[in-house]
């Protein structure tokens, strides 16, 4: 192979190392967002839970003080039961009674209802704690490793381009032209190897004897039939 379908050749793989890094370089923020909402969204699923306790605690509070509030109130008209004077206020009585007696019961109904709820988002604040801090861990870890990836790429991009940027400085203008053209118009792509069986490496075409001897021995570019591209052995 000549000299400078050698260069032709690096200048190719310089240029697809280039796009690929460039292309995974850029899907690093979106995986670090979206590793960052999944952090978010355990912290949310805690808070939650750890709401619904706050409240359910509250509540609780409230209905036993609604609790002693009617058994007050049973308390207060039992003892004015045998104070009634006629057989109206003896009666009336009783219906109190009976309403006081009621609501205490709905009150121990709610505490009871209240205490199994309390006992269910204790046990799911636990296991929301138990989750957000090992995944969020995890988590951590992976954008730790997805920063460093990037570090290193921006590393590897930095030797890349140079490698890139001085292969075209060495090979002549007009060729470069010609690479450049055929890139635009083929996916990035201008430069393709003649295989083993005489086929062109990208679109997979037969490449006719003639033009595989060609491409191996003499200086002059050697173009693919069906793609246009640059065909190196």
């Amino acid at each position: 192979m000549s000299e400078l379908k050698e260069l032709l050749k690096e200048l190719q793989a310089a240029d697809a190392e280039l796009h690929n890094l460039l292309s995974i370089k850029q899907e690093i923020p979106e995986k670090v967002k979206k590793l960052e909402e999944e952090i978010a969204e355990l912290h949310r699923r805690f808070e939650e839970t750890k709401t619904a306790l706050t409240e359910a605690r509250k509540d609780i509070k409230l209905a036993e003080l609604n609790l002693a509030t009617q058994e007050e109130a049973v308390a207060k008209y039992n003892s004015q039961l045998y104070s009634a004077k006629t057989n109206e206020e003896y009666k009336a009585f009783l219906k109190e009674i009976e309403t006081a007696n009621r609501k205490k019961e709905e009150a121990e109904d709610k505490i009871i209802e209240l205490m199994e709820l309390i006992e269910q988002d204790e046990a799911e604040l636990k296991t929301r704690e138990s989750e957000r801090d090992n995944e969020e861990a995890k988590k951590r870890s992976q954008i730790k490793k997805v920063k460093g990836k990037e570090a290193e790429i921006d590393e590897r991009l930095v030797k890349v381009q140079d490698k890139y940027d001085r292969l075209r400085k060495e090979i002549p203008k007009d060729l470069i032209d010609i690479y450049d053209r055929i890139g635009r118009n083929k996916e990035g792509i201008a430069v393709a190897q003649v295989s083993e069986d005489r086929r062109c490496s990208v679109c997979l075409n037969p490449v006719p004897a003639q033009k595989a001897i060609e491409a191996e021995h003499t200086e002059n570019l050697i173009f693919c039939e069906y793609c246009g591209r640059i065909l190196i052995p």
